[in-house]
């Protein structure tokens, strides 16, 4: 993650959309964490760039960004974010994770749509018809992560501040940082400075 925030926006680490979601907080365990998602049309803009809604279903929802509506769905879209961070906290640690709001959620979305191709990837084929739209492909992550074996390799970044959370693909489970590019760099020179000083 990065203390810019346009720039952290665009940073995809989680490896699974539900996680990228989780990741929407910038330096989430730190004294000053910052929302990259502040409002309905910021969580469009986020799934365009992310590729979870077809960009017809972007356009044709963005209009009713400023409505009351909009406002209500940002309210369940944080409540399904700290879900997740909860979800995945429980799980790396070993414990099975809470679901009473994954489940609710469930009986009220619908069954996932065909697919559709587009700019040489693939999107569910949504039609902006319904403002609960951008939450539904980050719920479908979370059920199909909770049930594969990748729930087994959940893990957080270990940078101080940081919190961004990733699915550990690495051989051996050794992944220790959102990005080794920027937390992992910035990290290392952390340590090293508090070395010199004497300073943990």
């Amino acid at each position: 993650m990065s203390r810019d925030t346009a720039r952290a926006a665009t940073q995809f680490f989680g490896g699974r959309v539900c996680l990228d979601f989780a990741n929407t907080l910038d330096w989430r365990t730190s004294d000053d964490p910052q929302e990259l998602v502040p409002d309905y049309a910021a969580l469009l803009s986020w799934s365009e760039r992310r590729g979870t809604l077809p960009d017809a279903a972007s356009r044709k929802l963005r209009p009713r960004a400023a409505s009351n509506e909009a406002a209500a769905v940002m309210q369940t879209a944080y409540a399904l974010r700290r879900d997740i961070w909860t979800i995945a906290d429980r799980l790396r640690a070993g414990h099975a994770a809470e679901l009473r709001l994954v489940n609710r959620m469930l009986s009220v979305a619908p069954r996932q749509p065909e697919l559709v191709r587009q700019d040489r990837g693939y999107r569910h084929a949504l039609a902006g018809t319904d403002i609960n739209e951008p939450l539904w492909p980050v719920l479908w992550s979370l059920t199909a992560l909770l049930a594969s074996d990748d729930a087994k390799r959940v893990g957080c970044c270990e940078a101080q501040g940081c919190g961004w959370f990733f699915v550990d693909e690495s051989p051996n489970r050794t992944r220790l940082w959102c990005s080794s590019e920027v937390c992992g760099n910035r990290e290392r020179a952390r340590r090293a400075y508090a070395k010199r000083k004497g300073v943990s």
